[in-house]
């Protein structure tokens, strides 16, 4: 009897084995899932709404090139009109003996399993080496008659392609799904302990398991409802290709402000959801306060791991109706839907937004009742893992040296990014853009100067708008000098303000100070930030400082206002001042020998200025305080 064993071109090493183990088998050239697409698999078709029945999974690459693969051997079956030994390359032999048996009984039989993985029912003996198996699964090593292989290639020739291990017990009439069993009175034995295995780790590795190489058989469209666009600009400046339903609509959604509404957003969705295809998926965002801040290939990768048709972003708090939330499951992280972003399948967006609503009704109580029927195809992103609901979590993000966004209360990276909440989630929302979109920015599109030997100016680093936030919130404490410090002055440090203002400042310094300091000054290799305050000098608290040095690597003073006289940071050695430097300017200088300098006598107004001391960061150390 002939063996053959499938082979991907680019797995030599697995070819390699396979040869060493099974020599008289002859090599099929599988075909890569990888490659294809839709169109270049023609005549044959996806079954597009195949779900892996113990993970809801949606057909993989590897799935669809394993099944064409089979399907070529089964070709070579009815080819050669006899019986051969089908292998996979990724087995090794449990029994030398094993194509001596299988020739013996395939006389009798229509199809043998030389190794199987029962899933369901029990086996029936036929005599010492044989049984009539129970539903399996592993197609592996099995050995097939041109009749088997005539009725599954004639099958798939009027039927869309499922996975390979699903069809040929389906075909064979020993499936646990009775709607499936095929009714042509095969002969199927199976040999009660497997003549061949798969290696150890081969279900692990198998790319027909990838998740995150699912088959691209769908379109996938970002939805919003933005009635107004021009306050939709964190979410559509970016984004040319997200849908809004809102354009030239009338509201009729209700006004947030008064209380809940907008179930015109739902409706708005459910008819465009009858132009799509059902095995598409659709993204929907809500148009003014939310922005996204990954690819779309991530956010599908995400949305496919976990294995739902729907995923609603989750968020703290249970609202608008706090009475429900006893009915709401644990989850394990944050357990109440918020309806502002969600993600999934058009086939099972349809049956969620089955029920009616009206335009002025509450959107998000509708799908929070919705999500209460225990629907088993919806969950909630209860990590943020595709959507962070910042209502509550205000303090609680950060931004990695790549711009990932991360929610640090489960330390979860995210993609989209929803403003839930009032004036100060909205304005949470604002400077996480704001820092996030610095990963566009660099930091050569700065102004740098030289105003003197080894002393430089990067100008317009922050806006005035900053500066005056910076002043508001370092005045709610009381500037005083520290105890150990050899020049006092009036000062509050910036790790005590708002984390928002802060980290703002984090972002550019790591986006732009470092660097530019970095050309500027090779040998100083990185830099911390090892002290960072508010200086504030007044006619009646101190107008001046004396002339020192800093016990800093690289210092930084930027003016956060211009409405006073006098309080000029002179540099008497170098005959420098910043006089005529604007808000937000930052000048940077060695602090420690050769740059002394004071601040002149205030003649008057409030001045108020921040500065920046840093360190040399040796390899080791962290960040210390100031990080984001």
């Amino acid at each position: 009897m002939k063996s053959f064993f499938i082979n991907l071109d680019r797995c030599s090493t697995k070819k390699d084995l396979m040869q060493y183990q099974f020599p008289e088998a002859e090599r099929i050239v599988a075909l890569d899932g990888k490659t294809l697409s839709p169109e270049s698999i023609i005549p044959y078709h996806v079954d597009r709404y195949w779900r892996d029945p113990s993970w809801n999974r949606r057909f993989t690459k590897g799935e669809v090139g394993c099944i064409l693969s089979h399907i070529v051997c089964w070709k070579k079956c009815l080819e050669l009109n006899e019986p051969i030994l089908i292998l996979e390359d990724d087995v090794e032999v449990v029994d030398p003996d094993y194509l001596n048996k299988a020739s013996a009984y395939i006389k009798d039989f229509d199809f043998l399993y030389l190794a199987r993985r029962p899933v369901e029912g029990s086996p029936t003996p036929i005599n010492k080496d044989l049984v009539i198996p129970e539903f399996c699964y592993w197609c592996c090593a099995y050995v097939i008659t041109p009749k088997v292989a005539k009725i599954l290639i004639e099958y798939f020739n009027t039927h869309p392609l499922i996975p390979t291990d699903e069809i040929v017990p389906a075909i064979l009439g020993v499936h646990r799904w009775e709607y499936m069993n095929a009714n042509h009175s095969l002969k199927v034995a199976a040999f009660k302990n497997n003549l061949i295995q798969p290696v150890k780790g081969a279900y692990e590795n198998s790319e027909t398991e990838s998740i995150e190489d699912i088959w691209e058989d769908f379109n996938f469209h970002i939805l919003t409802v933005a009635t107004d666009p021009s306050k939709a600009h964190l979410l559509l400046n970016k984004n040319d290709n997200i849908i809004n339903l809102g354009e030239g609509v009338e509201w009729k959604g209700g006004n947030m402000a008064k209380g809940p509404g907008g179930g015109q957003k739902i409706n708005l969705v459910k008819s465009f959801l009858e132009t799509l295809n059902d095995n598409d998926i659709v993204m929907f965002v809500d148009g003014y306060d939310t922005f996204i801040n990954s690819s779309y290939d991530e956010i599908l990768n995400r949305y496919f791991n976990f294995k739902k048709e729907i995923v609603f972003s989750a968020e703290k708090t249970c609202w608008p109706d706090k009475s429900i939330s006893e009915l709401f499951p644990e989850t394990g992280g944050y357990k109440f839907l918020n309806s502002g972003t969600y993600i999934g399948t058009v086939k099972y967006l349809k049956e969620l937004f089955a029920p009616e609503i009206q335009d002025h009704e509450d959107d998000q109580l509708y799908a929070q009742k919705r999500y209460l029927n225990n629907l088993d195809w919806v969950s909630l992103d209860y990590e943020s893992y595709i959507f962070l609901c910042l209502s509550g979590l205000e303090e609680n993000t950060s931004i990695t040296k790549n711009n990932w966004i991360v929610n640090t209360e489960t330390n979860c990276t995210t993609c989209v990014v929803h403003g839930n909440g009032g004036e100060y989630t909205k304005r949470a929302l604002d400077n996480l853009y704001a820092l996030s979109s610095t990963k566009n920015i660099k930091y050569s599109d700065y102004v740098m100067r030289s105003i003197s030997p080894d002393m430089i100016v990067i100008e317009n680093l922050f806006s005035r708008d900053w500066c005056d936030k910076v002043i508001e919130e370092t005045n709610r404490f009381p500037f005083k000098p520290l105890d150990t410090d050899s020049y006092p002055a009036q000062e509050v440090r910036l790790d005590q303000i708002d984390k928002l203002l802060l980290n703002e400042y984090i972002q550019k310094y790591y986006n732009v100070i470092v660097p530019i300091c970095q050309n500027y000054w090779p040998k100083l290799t990185m830099y911390n930030i090892r002290d960072l305050f508010t200086i504030k000098y007044t006619l009646n608290t101190q107008k001046s400082l004396r002339l020192h040095n800093d016990m800093s690597l690289v210092t930084g003073s930027m003016k956060l206002n211009d409405n006073y006289e006098g309080g000029v940071l002179n540099f008497p050695r170098q005959e420098v001042s910043n006089l005529d430097l604007k808000v937000g300017d930052m000048l940077l200088w060695p602090g420690q020998v050769t740059h002394p300098h004071e601040s002149l006598d205030l003649i008057s107004g409030d001045k108020y200025s921040l500065t920046m001391w840093t360190e040399r960061l040796n390899s080791g150390d962290s960040y210390g305080d100031y990080t984001l």
